[in-house]
């Protein structure tokens, strides 16, 4: 007895002495940290436009809940187990820390812990794993420290927040949700007993990892709370009879992976991976659940057997830039590749409205007259490009002169290419880029029918149509509303720029001119019985397929093709890739599943001037363009020199949740799909049109 008595007065002496020794140190501590002190990693939320949570961002999944939402018979369930004193004492229990230094001391080694809930905070916070005697003292005076500045309601929140649980569950809320599949404010006392238990050793006491262990430990608390007065014995035996019932345990699905991915580069880019894992952000973005349930819908009903080719699709409404679905692939776990955004692929025809802007600015009108005649050779004189252009219609020889409606209705290459020459590549360069067009592009004449350097994505040419929908005003596309921090302050809120591409008369004017594509040219499928306008785009030996459309306040750009390589689409259930076949069925089901039951909007009326119809194929007679037949092959003594594409790799970046592999697929030229990587010819581009 008097051993034991001198051991512990000594363990005191001790205590006091080395706590002073601290105090210096935990001083410098306290006032480094202050109030960061009570704040931990948080996770992050990304929600969609009515609310809904798409996938939570997190390095620990953790969501810091006020001590009101845990029951008081579960914070009573911590307190019994792990610190039965804590409203007593001042941050230090010296009688445990007495009898836990008398313990070691004993047995010379660390074997009994006397860490109270607040010094449980403190090791927590730090992350401090050290279990020698001089932490055991830092750790107590931080806590002393700690409680002088805090309630113990504040302290004991904090602590529930902080602690581990196992299966990657931080704080009583998210072990709440892994093990019970609730809200904490919803744990009954067997539960709340049996994740009081699991704390002091995870993997030994765990559901998960060994029930019968598990039972045990919870029946371990009930007995100590029975003890300690803070339930009755009926509430102990009934708790213990409870069947234990825990969640299972499954990877948490993410909706709308390719747009979700998207937003999270996005913010990292903008903040850093500190912010927005650990941040507590709730990043309200602009998708429609309904929108998205639909576009994946539209595609896996047209694409569903394995060897079918990838689609993209992304939706805008056009008034403010809101992305609403974007659907990079068939297959998230299969293809991380973002198609919609990263993907640049050959336009065809669907570049054609770029033209017919441009021309409608310069004073071209629907009733001006082309040769539509093919395969036809275009010698551009007076150019650096003065040597013969071999352009094919894809219906045929063509049918003579035709109007310019026609040929967009028709979508016509022959008129196509003379119009480009015509009008300037590089003026429709400018226009494309006024419209959206973000990819770099070449003024090469074949930029007309589609045969572009590097290509375009869905996103681009989404936005790019947007602005005609939108009365010629071009608005950047977002997909965030609104970013709001822990405390509830608004840290961002979507302002898309904003600019005036186009006229809204010429936005009028493509308009009236693109809804024939869809009333009776090559994009019937698509009709929605209500008014829309769009174009379809079909890459030479239907390697990329496409159909860009819009209502007055919806823009849809659809592609199909094969990612890993330029591999030609000539049976696709039964057809030939053309952008008017499965592209437009895509957008046809898409749209009109998502608009029904809205108002049917119509678009402005076209004002036409009686000047449009004085200018035609004389107009390209002026420029100097000769019609003789050759070969379709593009005459390599066009080159000015070796023009190499620029090269898109798209960047990796690996986040510390499941990394993207944003990189492209296997087969892949090192530029993005779509792209040869070869030199590109200034007249023919990388592809011609097919003219659908």
């Amino acid at each position: 007895m008097k051993k034991f008595v001198f051991l512990t007065v000594l363990g005191l002496f001790l205590t006091v002495f080395l706590a002073n020794s601290f105090a210096g140190e935990a001083n410098q501590f306290v006032k480094v940290e202050n109030n960061a002190l009570l704040k931990q990693a948080q996770r992050s939320y990304i929600l969609a436009n009515d609310g809904a949570v798409l996938t939570r961002l997190y390095l620990e999944n953790r969501e810091d809940i006020p001590l009101q939402n845990v029951p008081p018979v579960v914070q009573k369930a911590f307190i019994a187990i792990e610190d039965e004193r804590y409203y007593q004492h001042k941050g230090v229990d010296f009688y445990g820390i007495a009898r836990a230094v008398v313990t070691d001391i004993k047995h010379r080694q660390i074997v009994e812990g006397g860490s109270t809930i607040t010094q449980q905070y403190v090791k927590n916070s730090i992350g401090s794993k050290d279990r020698t005697l001089s932490r055991k003292l830092r750790e107590a005076v931080m806590a002393t420290r700690l409680e002088q500045k805090y309630s113990k309601k504040q302290i004991l929140e904090a602590y529930l927040n902080t602690i581990y649980f196992g299966q990657g569950a931080y704080g009583i809320e998210a072990a709440s949700e892994v093990f019970f599949g609730k809200k904490a404010y919803n744990l009954t006392l067997a539960e709340g007993a049996l994740l009081a238990g699991v704390t002091k050793s995870p993997q030994n006491f765990s559901p998960y990892i060994n029930l019968k262990h598990a039972i045990n430990r919870r029946d371990t608390v009930l007995d100590r709370m029975l003890s300690l007065k803070f339930i009755t014995k009926q509430q102990a035996d009934q708790a213990k009879a409870t069947p234990l019932r825990v969640a299972v345990l499954k990877t948490e699905p993410v909706a709308a992976p390719y747009f979700v991915e998207y937003v999270k580069q996005a913010l990292i880019k903008e903040y850093g991976v500190n912010k927005v894992f650990k941040g507590g952000l709730r990043v309200y973005t602009t998708l429609s659940p309904k929108a998205q349930r639909l576009a994946e819908r539209a595609i896996a009903n047209r694409l569903y057997l394995r060897k079918d080719p990838q689609a993209a699709l992304v939706s805008i409404n056009p008034k403010n830039g809101y992305i609403v679905a974007m659907v990079g692939g068939r297959n998230f776990k299969q293809i991380k590749y973002n198609l919609a955004t990263q993907g640049k692929r050959q336009p065809g025809s669907s570049f054609k409205p770029f033209v017919l802007t441009t021309a409608l600015k310069q004073g071209y009108g629907p009733n001006n007259t082309f040769d539509s005649s093919s395969p036809q050779t275009i010698r551009i004189s007076r150019s650096r490009y003065d040597a013969p252009w071999t352009v094919h219609n894809c219906e045929g020889s063509g049918h003579g002169m035709m109007t310019l409606r026609e040929a967009t209705v028709h979508s016509v290459n022959a008129v196509y290419a003379n119009l480009t020459v015509a009008v300037g590549p590089a003026n429709v360069v400018e226009t494309a880029r006024q419209m959206g067009i973000t990819t770099h592009l070449d003024p090469y004449p074949s930029l007309g029918i589609g045969g572009l350097t590097i290509g375009v994505s869905p996103l681009e040419m989404a936005s790019a149509y947007g602005t005609l929908a939108n009365g010629g005003i071009h608005i950047e596309p977002t997909s965030i509303i609104k970013i709001v921090d822990t405390q509830g302050t608004i840290i961002k809120r979507a302002n898309p720029l904003k600019t005036r591409a186009i006229s809204a008369e010429i936005a009028n004017r493509a308009i009236d001119i693109m809804q024939g594509v869809i009333q009776r040219g090559t994009a019937t499928r698509a009709a929605i019985g209500r008014p829309a306008a769009g174009k379809t785009g079909t890459n030479e030996e239907y390697r990329d397929a496409w159909f860009v459309g819009f209502t007055p306040n919806l823009v849809t750009s659809v592609w199909m093709g094969y990612p890993q390589a330029q591999v030609p689409m000539y049976d696709v259930h039964g057809s030939r890739g053309f952008g008017g076949i499965i592209p437009a069925s895509i957008w046809h089901s898409y749209m009109g599943q998502f608009l029904a039951g809205t108002p049917v909007l119509d678009f402005t009326p076209a004002r036409w001037s009686g000047k449009q119809a004085k200018r035609g194929s004389s107009a390209s007679k002026r420029r100097s363009l000769r019609h003789v037949t050759t070969t379709q092959q593009p005459n390599p003594a066009l080159q000015p020199g070796t023009i190499q594409p620029t090269q898109q790799t798209p960047q990796t970046v690996v986040t510390p949740t499941s990394p993207p592999t944003t990189a492209a697929p296997p087969g892949t030229a090192a530029t993005a799909p779509g792209t040869a990587g070869t030199t590109n010819p200034p007249i023919s581009g990388q592809a011609e049109s097919t003219g659908h």
